[in-house]
């Protein structure tokens, strides 16, 4: 377990280094100059050059990145080029909103998608079954901005139950927490299903049913736990999509997480900010992979690790 987990540290560092590669890259391929952006339509050119030097845009590209790389390794995100506050400490004081939207929409969307999907696989062919089916592939399908800008108008406009936009009350995140829970709410019904019909039809569950144990310990004792695995999965990589895919619903809501931050800092052209929101995204996604592949191990002994 040990050697397993150094090998996966190493690869993630690796992975990360290549993020920031590409990042940084990408980052300098968006049109326009930041520069010419923060200084202004009516600023002189000698001014755009001094804020060049100042976000080091006058310098070549590799020099530039090992610069940041450099930055980066002393824990260093840069200096926004739109508030001139230090990066990181913007990323956390957004961080949390994102993360208490994300573990709602999980959580929400992990209890309701699990029992949905064993209710539908134990009544195969039912009323139940044929409205999950159909539940699941409208959440699917739902574009998040398009959910969200209905749940608004229905929700906030019409019935004015709840606020449109902002953070500030508990009701103002149940819109956007049931805007991202659709969405995966919808997977891990489907894989909740799918798994569930492949476990029902082993034989130790036939012999578990032929010896006339309880319908619920069957179910929950041995079925569920069997099929836990590739939900895990679903759930976690959802979960690293709610932290990502966040952007779209907290645009939509004003919701004043790194999602809105980061639309913010591309439209102004705030390379640093830019850079350091998916870096922290990137991270992030890395770490949960790692913890996902570790908790196999721990849901299903089966699993070892040499």
């Amino acid at each position: 377990m040990k050697r397993y987990i150094i090998r996966h540290l190493i690869a993630a560092v690796i992975t990360l280094l290549g993020a920031t590669f590409v990042l940084f890259l990408i980052v300098r391929l968006i049109p326009g100059d930041p520069a010419v952006v923060i200084a202004g339509p009516m600023a002189s050119s000698e001014e755009v050059e001094r804020i060049r030097g100042q976000l080091g845009l006058d310098r070549p590209f590799l020099e530039q990145y090992w610069t940041y790389l450099s930055r980066l390794v002393r824990g260093d995100l840069g200096v926004s080029a739109r508030t001139q506050q230090p990066v990181l400490l913007e990323i956390l004081a957004r961080f949390p909103y994102t993360l208490k939207l994300a573990v709602v929409s999980a959580a929400l969307a992990t209890v309701t998608g699990v029992a949905a999907g064993v209710i539908a696989a134990t009544r195969r062919y039912s009323v139940f079954d044929y409205l999950a089916s159909f539940g699941s592939l409208l959440g699917v399908s739902m574009p998040v901005y398009w959910l969200g800008i209905l749940l608004i108008v229905f929700f906030a406009v019409r019935l004015q139950w709840l606020p449109a936009a902002g953070a500030e009350g508990p009701g103002s995140i149940v819109l956007p927490a049931v805007t991202l829970t659709a969405y995966t709410l919808a997977l891990v019904a489907r894989m909740t299903r799918a798994t569930m019909l492949e476990v029902l039809e082993q034989d130790y569950v036939r012999t578990a049913w032929a010896k006339g144990l309880p319908r619920p310990r069957i179910i929950f004792q041995h079925a569920l736990p069997n099929a836990l695995v590739p939900i895990i999965t679903v759930v976690a990589l959802q979960f690293g999509s709610l932290l990502g895919g966040a952007v779209l619903t907290e645009s939509v809501f004003a919701w004043p997480g790194i999602g809105l931050l980061l639309v913010d800092s591309i439209f102004a052209r705030d390379f640093p900010m830019v850079q350091g929101i998916v870096l922290v995204y990137s991270a992030m996604i890395i770490l949960l992979n790692l913890g996902v592949d570790l908790l196999y191990a721990y849901v299903d002994p089966r699993i070892r690790y040499s």
